[in-house]
């Protein structure tokens, strides 16, 4: 029986990321890969970005990952507006007086995935195990233990972030809630006739059936496309030929946006809200998408999840520099305590904000409108609200030395 202080199940951004923020307590971890050995690689052909928050990039950076310019993936300015004519409220950059110039970035999920990994590999700390799906699990006053055929692990403290594709929570008896939205996000990389000069801008844009979302990548004049549709629609488009589904996009699009002339790469998957929650008592501890798996609006999934494992990994680095039991129910407190806040408020506004645009009646129509036009002509709420999604202005319940991005210094200053 093998035996660490702490066992990662997961082999994603996340889980790399809490190994990396771990330091040179990293070396007390066993990380597991529990994706079946004979999962099929994901498809190349279907466009997979991630929009990276200004804070979540400094943090990256604090970590030692090498991302490189963000180039024409930078998002200068978010534009917000719902279906027909009407008010937009515009987020800039300039807001905020960033010296990066930028809210966030979009990067192909392959490219942060292999900028975290290398990194990780570079420290030569801890290789991923390649053990598979866990098979059994046992609770015990001091310690967990894992097993997978023929082999078995004894850890003080579980950490569960495998993007919620295990299924691992019924099996570690976590207490779940969640919805199904009745929605599928069909994903596209498009490209525009033109594109306004200046910096370029990412759109938030709501429909009847949910958000559609245009977020600019590193090619001038092309966008990474989520479309949230009824699940007959996603599936008619996911197979229409090129004129069809442009057709059926520029009937829709945002104001400001050129007409979209070209689609590749399309695929689409259902969406749906899930949270699992770990007592303190069960030595779990749950990252990312394994603790709370978000609809795509806004692009906080990851952003959530990075600081979570970043939490995480402070109260572990201080835990066990005392000498003490990184599983214990004081430090799974600490964790859940920090993090509740940041994570409701994120839960709440992408739930909110989708149920509230998703009402097709004219009043509610009307009442949003006259909000959004407040909104724009507000500077006050607008820079809270950008300092927000852009990770850098936190709840005070949230805010930990290891997440004080505002004012860090960064690898490329």
């Amino acid at each position: 029986m093998e035996s660490a202080e702490i066992a990662v199940l997961g082999n994603g951004p996340v889980a790399q990321s809490l190994v990396l923020a771990l330091g040179e307590y990293g070396v007390s971890c066993i990380l597991v890969d529990t994706r079946p050995a004979t999962a099929h690689a994901p498809d190349s052909s279907v466009e997979r970005t991630v929009a990276l928050a200004l804070g979540s990039r400094r943090l990256l950076d604090g970590l030692g990952v090498r991302l490189g310019d963000p180039g024409a993936g930078a998002i200068g300015r978010v534009q917000i507006s719902q279906a027909g004519a009407g008010p937009r409220v515009e987020l800039s950059h300039r807001l905020l007086q960033a010296p990066e110039k930028r809210l966030g970035e979009v990067w192909p999920l392959p490219v942060l995935s292999a900028a975290i990994a290398q990194t990780l590999q570079e420290r030569g700390t801890i290789a991923a195990q390649p053990w598979g799906p866990l098979q059994g699990f046992s609770w015990h006053p001091d310690h967990v233990q894992l097993r997978w055929p023929g082999r078995q692990v004894r850890a003080r403290l579980v950490v569960l972030a495998d993007g919620g594709h295990g299924h691992l929570g019924p099996l570690l008896g976590l207490q779940r809630r969640g919805w199904d939205h009745n929605r599928h996000a069909l994903i596209a990389r498009v490209r525009v006739a033109s594109e306004p000069q200046g910096e370029r801008c990412a759109y938030e844009h709501f429909l009847a059936s949910g958000p559609l979302a245009f977020l600019p990548v590193e090619a001038p004049r092309e966008f990474s496309l989520v479309w949230s549709l009824y699940p007959s629609q996603a599936a008619a488009l996911l197979y229409a030929n090129d004129f069809v589904f442009l057709q059926k996009l520029n009937a829709v699009r945002p104001q400001g946006l050129a007409a979209v002339t070209e689609v590749r790469n399309r695929g689409f998957y259902p969406l749906h809200f899930q949270q699992y929650l770990a007592a303190p008592e069960t030595r779990v501890a749950l990252l990312g998408n394994a603790a709370q798996t978000l609809h795509p609006l806004a692009g906080q999934g990851y952003n959530l999840g990075l600081r979570d494992s970043v939490t995480l990994a402070a109260l572990l680095r201080e835990t066990l520099e005392r000498g003490e039991d990184p599983g214990g129910t004081g430090v799974l407190q600490d964790f859940q305590r920090i993090r509740r806040r940041d994570r409701l408020e994120i839960i709440a506004f992408t739930e909110g904000m989708n149920r509230l645009f998703g009402i097709d009646l004219t009043p509610l129509h009307l009442l949003r409108a006259a909000g959004l036009a407040a909104l724009q002509w507000s500077p006050t709420v607008k820079t809270r609200l950008a300092a927000r999604l852009a990770g850098l202005r936190l709840p005070v319940d949230s805010s930990i030395p290891d997440l004080d991005v505002e004012n860090a210094a960064h690898a490329r200053s």
